[in-house]
């Protein structure tokens, strides 16, 4: 059901983004604009209801990040922090941590192709591993 929400959620926003051919290239004239149209999309996704679409929205800013780690995404991160201490779900609270964690040191997890280029389910389980690596590294000074 996740993956269904998730890539429903992806279609969406494809179609958002290509559907309108000619209004895509005004709204879209800078890599900037692209940017802050997916930050706002990706805010409605943090809101919803649905824990598909928010664990959807969760990793896609954790990929933009990584992608454009000088963007600002400080109100992204608010929103995730406050999925990372308030949502009843534990699991979901992990993910958001992972993904604050991702969002604080992105270069980090570049490095890593795994995290890179996992899909949907592997993502936050490969970002997990690397996280984990990271701490006994500087555990181990």
């Amino acid at each position: 059901m996740k993956t269904r929400t998730a890539i429903t959620l992806a279609a969406i926003l494809i179609v958002l983004q290509y559907g309108m051919a000619g209004e895509q290239a005004k709204r879209f004239a800078t890599e900037e604009a692209k940017i802050e149209f997916a930050k706002r999309n990706l805010m409605k996704g943090l809101k919803s209801d649905n824990a598909g679409v928010v664990e959807s929205a969760m990793r896609v800013t954790a990929l933009m990040k990584m992608r454009y780690p000088s963007t600002d995404v400080s109100y992204l991160v608010r929103e995730i922090g406050e999925i990372a201490a308030e949502h009843p779900s534990g699991k979901m609270r992990y993910k958001a941590y992972i993904t604050l964690n991702i969002c604080e040191d992105p270069v980090w997890y570049v490095q890593e192709q795994s995290v890179r280029t996992a899909d949907d389910l592997n993502f936050f389980r490969n970002a997990s591993a690397r996280m984990q690596q990271k701490l006994l590294g500087v555990n181990s000074l």
